[in-house]
């Protein structure tokens, strides 16, 4: 059962969501209201010979001004304006089209005909209406306003043109009575607005039981690859802290799979070790029911990847691709020089640099994540040889033929995927693994200078030094990498200016790219696109 934490916590969710979808249900509305005095408008027409044309003119006039109201609204609301006071006024509107009409009424019809119209049945309906806006204070102004309405309209204009004997029913008792009904109406609303609301919140606690993975409530799924997906999750433990995640849980198809399970858990495991401002921080690892978990540091922004294809593959702005190389060389750099506890080198080599496993934020940030194949290399025996593991496409020459590796394969992919930042081109391609695999050992790579001209010979040379297939000629260390792209100057120089534009190149893209299995927000990703799956030799 549902703790009363987490139905607050769940109450709090459902509450921050019927907000994010008030423009939808607004717009709604006002379709609905729109459709319905247009076909008002036909209406009234057809009644004039009965009612009088001096009334039908009157409301013609009206219905048409709703009808013109609700129709820019609803294309305003459609395009993506919205302020929520439009509720009120709206509301306000709505319920005010009965106080007009009897007007119209009385001064055509006379009193008796205004209080006995069957347009005021519409009344009470109109303070339900209010209730689609899911705001119990909604209904109580709706039914006080149509109540109020309704006694100031009869007593200071209606009553005093009322013959000395009128109906029963127009009297004051009984038009008191109906404004006690109107107000009592919009009471009703308002208590079913809560009602629905409190059990749509306990029902979606309940639901919610099943979906959290411990302390973490699982929002939208933000990923999802082959063995695995990604939900933006809160970490909600008991008294009210709770902070924003990124939630990586194994499919449960694939929870006995003993080897992906063991790499799943050896990531946790490296991650906890790594404390780097350019490295995704792996905050838990658990297992739920039949599955297991990781919870990660969420990242508001999207994959390079993504960012590329928001930016229509044209290449990022000079200083923003060398401020992101710099960062990332930075973060291999802290891997490459890792230790133990005692001081002993870890020779830590990621293995699948690429980049949908780089994270852009929209505020510039650059995050390298995605560490579930990383290794040691002095830890030999948990790759068997001949098994090559990375991504194909951007795979080292001694990676993609299974011979020894160190960081300086972390640097090669580094290369390709600064290479393809600067020119929106992957370098490396094929029509499938063989290919790709001796594209990495054989295939001609030109400066990035050929495709996109005003890049500079000197930022040639650092992309293409760390490109050197000959191991013992590449850019040896991160930190070198860094240090030649930060001497970089002019308009390819990563400061002051690289990430104030890498940050409107990632807002940008935003924009642009749609959710996919590469997430647009919170990005951390998954893919299942064949050439980018882990490739197996041998």
């Amino acid at each position: 059962m549902a703790t009363p934490t987490r139905t607050s916590a769940v109450s709090k969710f459902l509450s921050n969501h019927l907000r994010r979808d008030a423009q939808a249900r607004e717009t709604s509305v006002a379709g609905y209201m729109a459709g319905l005095a247009a076909a008002c408008l036909v209406a009234v027409g057809a009644l004039g010979p009965y009612i009088g044309w001096g009334l039908t003119r009157s409301l013609l006039g009206l219905v048409a001004v709703l009808c013109l109201y609700y129709t820019v609204l609803w294309r305003a609301l459609r395009a993506g304006w919205f302020h929520p006071a439009i509720h009120w006024l709206n509301v306000a509107i709505e319920v005010s089209i009965p106080s007009v009409v009897l007007a119209f009424d009385l001064r055509f019809q006379g009193p008796t005909y205004a209080l006995t119209a069957p347009t005021l049945v519409i009344w009470g309906t109109l303070v339900v209406l209010a209730a689609l806006r899911t705001n119990p204070k909604l209904a109580l102004m709706a039914g006080a306003l149509a109540g109020g309405e309704y006694l100031a309209l009869y007593f200071l204009f209606v009553r005093p043109l009322l013959p000395e004997q009128p109906l029963l029913t127009l009297t004051p008792p009984f038009i008191i009575m109906r404004s006690v009904f109107l107000l009592s109406s919009g009471v009703a609303t308002a208590i079913l607005a809560r009602h629905f609301m409190r059990k749509t919140a306990q029902a979606l606690a309940a639901l919610r039981e099943q979906e959290v993975m411990g302390k973490y409530m699982l929002h939208e799924r933000i990923g999802v690859g082959g063995m695995a997906e990604v939900f933006r999750a809160t970490y909600s433990p008991e008294g009210g802290f709770e902070k924003q995640v990124a939630l990586k849980r194994v499919l449960p198809g694939f929870a006995d799979d003993i080897e992906f399970v063991t790499l799943f858990r050896r990531e946790a495991e490296l991650c906890s070790m790594l404390h780097h401002p350019n490295i995704i921080q792996v905050f838990d690892l658990g297992r739920h029911g039949n599955t297991y978990f990781l919870a990660m540091e969420y990242v508001d922004g999207l994959p390079l990847s993504s960012l590329l294809r928001g930016l229509g593959w044209q290449g990022l702005p000079l200083s923003a691709a060398t401020f992101l190389g710099a960062e990332l060389a930075s973060a291999l750099d802290y891997l490459h020089r890792r230790t133990t506890a005692t001081g002993e080198p870890l020779h830590l080599v990621h293995r699948d640099m690429n980049p949908p496993n780089v994270l852009v934020s929209r505020i510039g940030e650059v995050k390298l994540s995605d560490f579930g194949i990383a290794r040691s290399a002095s830890r030999a025996q948990l790759t068997m040889a001949g098994n090559v593991r990375g991504k194909l496409g951007y795979m080292a020459p001694e990676q993609a033929m299974a011979q020894s590796i160190d960081g300086r394969t972390d640097l090669f992919a580094l290369g390709l995927t600064l290479h393809e930042a600067l020119t929106g081109r992957r370098v490396l391609t094929g029509e499938n693994e063989a290919q790709l695999l001796m594209a990495a050992v054989e295939q001609p790579i030109p400066p990035p200078s050929h495709l996109r001209p005003e890049i500079p010979p000197e930022l040639d040379a650092v992309v293409m030094r760390l490109l050197e297939r000959d191991v013992n000629k590449r850019t040896p260390t991160g930190a070198e990498a860094r240090a030649q792209l930060l001497a970089l100057t002019g308009a390819v120089a990563p400061f002051p200016q690289g990430q104030l534009e890498l940050t409107r190149a990632a807002q940008q893209a935003l924009t642009r790219v749609r959710p996919s299995s590469e997430r647009v927000s919170g990005a951390h990703p998954l893919t299942d696109d064949p050439t980018q799956l882990e490739a197996r030799s041998g």
